[in-house]
C-alpha cells in the first residue's frame, strides 16, 4: 500500500509516494506558478501525483490516502484552503473535495507547519517524545505542537499561531496588520526589514551600506562585530529567547525542534536564545527539554505531509 504527500508552496510543488511506513519511494518537484491561477495549479497537482504513484505501482498496489501541507489559513476540517498570500487566486478552495473526486482515497489538508510536525515526530527528531513543538523559521515563523501525542489544532484548526503572537505592542508593523509579533521580530522577512530600517534611520558606518541585504548577509555582518547589524541580531536573539519562554509555558514540551532556513544560522543563533528561555522560565519548565534542530531537512514538507495520513489513519510506526 502506497501513501501520497503532497507539499504545496508559493514558489514549488513536491509531491512524493511513500510505503505505509513512510519510506519514501519517489518524488518529483515542479514550480507551482501560482499566478496562472488555482485551477492550474491543481491540474499540476493532479498530474504529478498520477506521474509518481504509476513510477511505483508495477506491483498494482493500492493508494491509502494523500497528506496535503499546505500555507494557511486553512479550514483543515473541510479541507478548505482559504486565502494563503503566496498562492494568487486561492480563494475559499476546496481542495480535498477536489482530489478526493480525483482519486477516490481519503485526502488529509493541513498547514505546513502542523504537517512538519508530524514528520519530525514518525521520523525525525521528535520520534519516541509525546509532546513536542516544530518552531519554523523561515519567511515567516510556522508552529506545530503534539501534545501526549495528539496533534493540536484548536476550534477551527488554526491553534498554535506562535508568529503571529504579539510580544512587543510597539514593535514593528507585521505583515497580519498588528504591531510586535513573533514574526516581525524573528523570521527573515523581519530581519530583512528592520536591518533597512537600521540602515536608513542611523548615520553610523556599517559594512551593509549599499548592499542588496539578505537574512545571511545580516548575520555575517553582526558576526563581525558590525554595530548596526550586532543591534538587529541581538534584538532577534533576544526576541526568540522571549518566545521560546512562552512556548514553553504554554506547551510544557518534551522536545523543542527547530526548523526553517533562518534557524540554519545555528549556535550564533539559537544557543543564546536557548540561555535565555532557560533563565527565564519559571521553576524548573526549562530544565530538562531537549533543543533540538530538524532531521528530515529539505524533505520535511514532503514526509509530514505523507505522516499526515499515517497519523490520520493510526498506522504503525516504522520499524
Amino acid at each position: 500500500m502506497y501513501i501520497i504527500g503532497v507539499d504545496l508552496g508559493g514558489t514549488q510543488i513536491r509531491v512524493g509516494i511513500f510505503t505505509k511506513k513512510g519510506r519514501l519511494l519517489y518524488k518529483k518537484t515542479v514550480m507551482t506558478l501560482s499566478e496562472e491561477g488555482p485551477d492550474y495549479v491543481i491540474s499540476r497537482i493532479k498530474t504529478l501525483i498520477h506521474d509518481v504513484f504509476n513510477q511505483q505501482n508495477n506491483l498494482g498496489k493500492a493508494l491509502i490516502g494523500i497528506g496535503i501541507g499546505s500555507p494557511g489559513p486553512l479550514d483543515v476540517f473541510e479541507g478548505v484552503v482559504k486565502s494563503p498570500s503566496n498562492l494568487q487566486g486561492w480563494i475559499n478552495i476546496p481542495l480535498r473535495e477536489v482530489l478526493e473526486e480525483e482519486f477516490r482515497v481519503p485526502v488529509y489538508l493541513n498547514n505546513d507547519a502542523n504537517a512538519a510536525v508530524l514528520g519530525e515526530y514518525f521520523f525525525g527528531n521528535g520520534m519516541n517524545r509525546k509532546s513536542i513543538v516544530y518552531l519554523t523559521i523561515s519567511t515567516g515563523v510556522g508552529c506545530g505542537v503534539i501534545d501526549n501525542g495528539r496533534l493540536q489544532l484548536g476550534s477551527r484548526g488554526s491553534a498554535a499561531e506562535i508568529g503571529h503572537m504579539i510580544i512587543n505592542p510597539d514593535g514593528p508593523l507585521c505583515g497580519c496588520g498588528n504591531k510586535g509579533c513573533v514574526e516581525a521580530f524573528v523570521s527573515g522577512t523581519g530581519i530583512v526589514k528592520r536591518m533597512k530600517q537600521k540602515l536608513d534611520n542611523d548615520e553610523r558606518v556599517s559594512t551593509l551600506r549599499g548592499r542588496d541585504i539578505t537574512t545571511q548577509c545580516a548575520f555575517d555582518a553582526a558576526q563581525k562585530k558590525d554595530a548596526l547589524a550586532l543591534e538587529v541580531i541581538q534584538e532577534t536573539i533576544r526576541y526568540l529567547g522571549i518566545t521560546l519562554v512562552n512556548i514553553i509555558h504554554l506547551y510544557n514540551p518534551e522536545t523543542i525542534i527547530f526548523g526553517g532556513g533562518v534557524s540554519k544560522v545555528g549556535d550564533y543563533l539559537l544557543k543564546p536564545a536557548i540561555s535565555y528561555a532557560k533563565k527565564n522560565t519559571i521553576g524548573c519548565l526549562a530544565d530538562n527539554i531537549e533543543f533540538k534542530t530538524a532531521k528530515l531537512g529539505e524533505d520535511v514538507g514532503l514526509i509530514g505531509a505523507a505522516a499526515l495520513v499515517i497519523y490520520n489513519k493510526q498506522l504503525a510506526y516504522p520499524e
